[in-house]
């Protein structure tokens, strides 16, 4: 969810014109990740702070460099500030809505991430073994229960989910050890019941408003006799949390 989304210039129909500086289109506002917490700067996954900005391309394709403006069309009230330099820091736990500008005429479209509180901690929302279910009349694949997972801020009695944080899950090991499985054979499933090639077995989820994330498991349940996948996630500066990582175990009987 966090790549470039090129943004091409609405204009008039025809060939593309030459804008000032020789630009012909631009990309979307850049963000080095989902959330920022109040009080903090926005960062990537790394902890490391991380300006948001534009990309610039002639009609060739080239980069230009350019110093893009910044505007909070979020309404009303504080939620961020936006430095020259393009460094956000998060005022007031919130949604944001931000467009780019480059020169008077190029503006992306709108952007949104959120201010949350710093998360804490993560751990599992339910079960952490599963069974992986018996292969349905006419189907070759079954799929497990959600392998789910809060992530939580703030006091015991205070606690509560934090919203856009990244939770990444990966098949771990496969039982016994000497079972020969097909990579695509056993994978990770997103909401669409989709996963990343080439193998399937890594996947990414983004946590909702309730701080929830979760990944199904898919396999053809034969030849092994269990799967481990463990769920990891770092506070927005990078450094584990608590709980992380966390173990599902799925069996085939």
């Amino acid at each position: 969810m966090l790549g470039a989304v090129i943004g091409v210039v609405a204009l008039a129909c025809g060939e593309v014109p030459t804008l000032p500086d020789g630009i012909a289109y631009i990309s979307s506002v850049i963000l080095p990740a989902p959330a920022v917490a109040v009080g903090d700067t926005l960062r990537d996954s790394t902890g490391k702070a991380v300006p948001i900005r534009i990309v610039a391309f002639s009609q060739t394709g080239d980069t230009i460099a350019v110093t893009p403006s910044y505007v909070v069309t979020t309404v009303p009230g504080k939620s961020i500030t936006i430095g020259s330099t393009g460094f956000v820091v998060g005022d007031s736990v919130r949604p944001v809505q931000i467009v780019g500008r480059v020169g008077d005429r190029l503006q992306t479209p709108p952007v949104a991430f959120d201010v949350v509180r710093q998360p804490d901690s993560i751990a599992p929302s339910g079960l952490t073994k599963f069974l992986l279910g018996d292969v349905t009349t006419g189907e070759v694949f079954s799929i497990s229960s959600p392998l789910a997972v809060s992530v939580t801020s703030g006091a015991t009695a205070t606690r509560a989910g934090v919203k856009g944080i990244v939770v990444r899950y990966a098949v771990t090991n496969v039982f016994p050890s000497s079972a020969t499985i097909p990579d695509t054979t056993i994978v990770l499933l997103d909401d669409a019941n989709r996963f990343i090639f080439p193998t399937g077995r890594s996947a990414v989820d983004t946590t909702d408003a309730q701080g929830g994330a979760s990944r199904r498991l898919r396999a053809v349940p034969f030849g092994f006799d269990s799967v481990e996948i463990q769920a990891t996630a770092n506070n927005l500066k990078g450094i584990p949390l608590k709980g992380s990582p966390i173990r599902f175990v799925v069996t085939t009987k």
